[in-house]
């Protein structure tokens, strides 16, 4: 933690004559402390004349004759002491990986005024829950990383308060898992995503040696299952680009759902979009927040006449794409969307149930959701013939990437082109 220092002389407001005026004798020094966009004034206790001050070299002028007979050496060095004792504060917060308040630094001053060397409470050991919050602060992940470890963590508190390291163990496991699916009724794949991440927390708590213990050594974590991706159809997709709806509020998330479907990016990604992520060429280009911390790379993505179509129509105060809505009604609207009847998105489609992990009849205004958006995207350039490293360049997706597969089906006509390779 970064902080700065400085020690300024503040003149004495006298009144005289009826009048306010500033005396520079016999004036006290005041420390301003600055760190964490905090300001702290400390009174140092110290006095002086205004031009005995030197306020380049922060010191107080040789040979100069103090009110108190005190010699300008050893008012220096008092001041001296102020800023080593400022120090050993900031290197004992540091330690703890803490920033103080106001209060504790400016106590800890006053407290230890007479004193050489700062004197500190023991610091109370961390726990297990300590440990997590300070794995979350520290992690280089995402924002949207970031709140997944937050659930683990809730959920985790949710589970047994007391955790504690030692107490994790196989069993322990075990029983959360069941705590997951039974109590808390959670997906099976939810439930893999929560057991990975516990496992990435006991990886780095381990490789930081907050503890030896490696619980997950003889745990085994089911994979994530997922049925076959369920997308619009380009004609789908633009006979809902050009249908008029006179609902305003469903309107507005038509064009979001249409401009993402364009992007192909992660919701996430999409409501941080700016108007000047538009370069000249127009294409729209942008870091994707999953990977910027460890493979980070900038996805360019051509706009189409439609989706400039819809940029136009938006003129944000504050430079934003579109105009964004939380991800929660971005979602619920979709699904009233797809169900006007001028839409009718309510075709039934065949899915699986996050929970039993057996097929499923829904409708697809019944499961539509802002990540459909991208699948959309994947989906159409699969079935329009492009070919997949094009396809990963324009989606984020690493070459070779496996994951990529969730967003599309192969179409028919793909397969009787690959039989005709036998023939």
């Amino acid at each position: 933690m970064k902080y700065s220092l400085r020690f300024w002389v503040q003149k004495n407001r006298v009144l005289k004559s009826n009048k306010l005026i500033l005396e520079e004798k016999d004036c006290p020094l005041i420390l301003n402390i600055a760190y964490d966009n905090k300001k702290i004034r400390y009174y140092t206790g110290k006095h002086c004349d205004f031009k005995h001050w030197d306020a380049k070299t922060q010191q107080l002028l040789k040979n100069c004759v103090l009110p108190d007979k005190e010699s300008h050496y050893s008012f220096n060095k008092d001041l001296l002491s102020i800023m080593v004792k400022v120090g050993q504060i900031f290197e004992y917060y540091n330690s703890q990986q803490i920033i103080p308040t106001s209060f504790q630094i400016l106590n800890l001053l006053k407290v230890n005024k007479e004193n050489e060397i700062i004197e500190f409470e023991s610091p109370k050991l961390k726990g297990f829950f300590d440990y997590f919050k300070k794995y979350i602060s520290d992690s280089l992940v995402s924002e949207g990383r970031k709140k997944h470890l937050n659930t683990t963590y809730n959920k985790l508190l949710e589970y047994c308060p007391e955790t504690t390291f030692e107490q994790v163990d196989l069993q322990y496991l075990t029983d959360f898992r069941k705590w997951l699916l039974e109590e808390k009724k959670v997906s099976k794949n939810t439930v893999s995503c929560e057991m990975r991440r516990f496992r990435s927390f006991f990886v780095y708590a381990k490789t930081f040696k907050w503890t030896s213990n490696n619980p997950f050594n003889d745990f085994k974590n089911e994979g994530e299952v997922y049925g076959d991706p369920i997308y619009l159809s380009k004609i789908e997709r633009n006979k809902l680009n050009s249908t008029e709806i006179k609902d305003e509020r469903l309107a507005h998330v038509r064009d979001m759902f249409i401009l993402q479907s364009f992007i192909g990016c992660r919701v996430e990604d999409f409501v941080s979009l700016k108007r000047n992520s538009i370069t000249s060429k127009n294409t729209i280009e942008y870091i994707p927040g999953k990977t910027a911390h460890n493979s980070p790379r900038t996805i360019s993505v051509p706009l189409m006449p439609n989706a400039l179509s819809i940029i136009a129509r938006y003129n944000e105060p504050n430079g934003d794409l579109i105009r964004f809505i939380s991800r929660e009604k971005y979602n619920k609207y979709l699904k009233e969307l797809f169900e006007l009847e001028e839409i009718n998105l309510v075709r039934i489609v065949t899915a699986l149930d996050p929970k039993t992990r057996k097929n499923i009849r829904v409708r697809l205004c019944d499961i539509v959701s802002s990540h459909m958006a991208r699948r959309n995207f994947v989906g159409i350039l699969v079935e329009s013939g492009a070919d997949m490293e094009t396809i990963c360049s324009l989606s984020g997706h690493s070459k070779g990437s496996k994951s990529i597969a969730r967003y599309f089906n192969v179409v028919e006509s793909a397969k009787s082109k690959a039989m005709n390779l036998l023939i």
